[in-house]
């Protein structure tokens, strides 16, 4: 859902792109950040440190956010960053819900959770080698991240895994079944 506001984002970000391409950072250097970030996020979580590391799960949303924006905005989209951005995504989203169960001791909750998070990456990724687009449901990575961070925040955090868990499995139910109907017709 929130990936339809990217153009938006994107042009928002414009000023901030501009200065970091003239600056020489390339979005590669974000991703990896993003990606030290969200481990650092998910040490705070499994360390008993809910507040600091949703702090740092938005700061690594950002980077996630920020190093593609980069990209589009300084011509510097290629395949192997997309690549590298995704991967590192799944890394981040794993280490994350690691942490959670590690916390809360819920690891069936987490297990759920991670799987429908992967799953939503993977069955969009499949589906566009069959359909030119997948990105249909309600819990892409940045809704997801929210939720959790809602729950590190407000104490409800294995309500806000389980919140994931099923939005994130009807997602990628939702794209079997889009695709499915879209490469019928």
């Amino acid at each position: 859902m929130l990936s339809r506001i990217k153009a938006y984002t994107t042009r928002m970000l414009d000023p901030l792109t501009s200065l970091l391409c003239s600056a020489g950072v390339k979005p590669n250097h974000l991703t990896f950040l993003g990606l030290l970030t969200g481990f650092f996020a998910a040490a705070l979580i499994a360390l008993s440190r809910p507040i600091f590391g949703s702090a740092v799960i938005l700061f690594s949303g950002f980077m996630d956010l920020l190093d593609g924006a980069l990209a589009r905005n300084c011509g510097k989209v290629s395949a192997i960053g997309g690549f590298l951005d995704s991967v590192f995504d799944r890394y981040v989203d794993i280490a994350i819900f690691t942490a959670i169960g590690y916390y809360t001791g819920r690891w069936l909750l987490a297990i759920l959770a991670m799987s429908g998070a992967l799953l939503v990456s993977y069955t969009r990724a499949r589906a566009e080698h069959v359909i030119e687009r997948c990105d249909v449901g309600v819990a892409e990575r940045s809704e997801r991240l929210l939720i959790v961070v809602a729950g590190l925040l407000s104490g409800y955090v294995w309500q806000a895994v389980a919140l994931v868990a099923i939005l994130a499995h009807l997602t990628a139910v939702h794209r079997v079944v889009y695709t499915v109907r879209v490469y019928r017709n």
